[in-house]
């Protein structure tokens, strides 16, 4: 600032004999005062703010650094967290004082095209000192500096791993099929860690053969029954102590109890209902479950921000948590499919739901209709069935692969743009 302040004469003490001159004519009269002036304080605010920023990092590392600013540290930062909340205020911090400089530059090339006769491109760019100040929060975690105009594309280097990458994932039902898909997708496009959640031993062997090729410890594997309460909470707590907050929740797990709503009996002439208590059972794995883990989800994001002092989420920040529910196309109706069909359609409730409550906190939610996929589910229909009531309804003339599933899901956990229904069902239409 000293030398900025010597090298304008205005603000200096040195003598007016020292001020160079060009053709007989001192270089005051080539300029205009006020322009010079203008920028001078341009750039004055903006070493101001800069100074500010460092500050308020400053500030951001003692809060997550427990005793070092004098308070009790908070029991949800565990070590394994501070170093990712370090990152995010400086990445903040890092974005703001682009800007800042950035600004800086543009107002005084602006300053300085009307005394040097240059046209201002477009509409031009005010002078520095009728810039608007670069705001600075009062806490550089509670409302991150930065600038408001900054797109998730800058945040992540790739592309495919945005909202992925280094985060912790949890999938139910990833035993087979979808699930064990989505697990090595999440995997294979940087996860940090991937609970994959089956009531089958055979999860735990899934996981081991995923970490063998990743060459890492990523995926663990949590038997259990998704119904149960007590297991999922257990499965969110064991997460947070080890991992952090989980952050993607992709609830695949299902089943299918097929019949017809009513069945006549050919030998006593007497209507057979669909038994209740087996809709009961289908409801409770595939609608009120799913719903429960991603509202388990949803619940620990929120306490974890009220924890750090933060209230409702800002478009400034990144997102905090996707989940994705797995509808079906028997949503629209399916013959022989009443419980499954009304389970799928009652996640698109919820989906819908829970998109409206949860980006209060910045979860977003959506639901992925797949069609008939090579799943043991669909497998277990029989070759008969397939062939005769499914892939002649299907323009792909074929069953959906779970790996297109799993790839369809990261996109919509990848890109933030895309919310409520995306349906993959391969082209398929039964008839009426």
């Amino acid at each position: 600032m000293l030398q900025l302040q010597q090298l304008w004469f205005g603000h200096s003490a040195q003598p007016d004999e020292t001020i160079p001159r060009i053709q007989g004519k001192d270089i005051m009269s080539m300029y205009s005062t006020n322009l010079m002036d203008s920028a001078f304080r341009g750039v004055c605010k903006a070493a101001e703010n800069n100074m500010r920023l460092q500050q308020e990092l400053l500030m951001g590392w003692t809060r997550f650094w427990p005793g070092f600013s004098g308070r009790g540290s908070n029991p949800v930062e565990s070590a394994r967290q501070v170093p990712q909340l370090w990152s995010d205020s400086m990445f903040n911090v890092a974005r703001a004082q682009q800007e800042l400089f950035a600004q800086q530059f543009e107002a005084a090339v602006s300053s300085l095209e009307p005394a040097l006769g240059v046209a201002t491109e477009g509409n031009g760019t005010p002078p520095a000192a009728e810039q608007p100040s670069t705001p600075v929060p009062s806490s550089a975690v509670a409302a991150p500096p930065a600038p408001p105009q900054r797109s998730e594309e800058e945040q992540f280097t790739v592309g495919t791993a945005k909202n992925i990458s280094q985060k912790v994932a949890v999938v139910t039902g990833a035993g087979s099929g979808i699930g064990e898909a989505v697990s090595h997708e999440l995997v294979k496009r940087g996860a940090r860690a991937v609970l994959m959640v089956d009531r089958s031993e055979s999860v735990v062997d899934l996981a081991a053969s995923i970490n063998e090729s990743a060459g890492r410890t990523v995926a663990i594997a949590k038997i259990g029954d998704t119904t149960d309460e007590g297991f999922r909470k257990r499965v969110f707590s064991d997460a947070m102590e080890e991992f952090g907050p989980v952050t993607i929740c992709v609830p695949a797990a299902g089943i299918a109890r097929d019949s017809l709503a009513v069945r006549m009996n050919k030998e006593t002439g007497k209507a057979e209902v669909y038994p209740i208590e087996t809709f009961r059972q289908v409801t409770e794995v595939n609608l009120l479950a799913p719903i429960y883990w991603a509202i388990e989800m949803v619940a620990c994001i929120a306490e974890d921000r009220r924890q750090r002092g933060v209230g409702r989420w800002e478009p400034e920040e990144r997102v905090q948590g996707v989940i994705v529910f797995l509808g079906s196309v028997s949503s629209q109706g399916n013959k022989g499919q009443i419980s499954y069909a009304v389970t799928k359609a009652g996640l698109e409730g919820a989906a819908a739901t829970l998109q409206k409550e949860a980006i209060f906190h910045g979860v977003r939610c959506g639901i992925i209709h797949p069609g008939f996929t090579d799943t043991p589910m669909a497998r277990a229909l029989g070759d008969d069935y397939l062939s005769k009531n499914v892939l002649p309804y299907t323009q792909l003339r074929r069953l959906i692969r779970p790996e297109e599933i799993a790839d369809a899901i990261c996109f919509m956990i990848s890109n933030s743009a895309v919310s409520g229904e995306l349906w993959a069902d391969a082209g398929w239409h039964p008839p009426a």
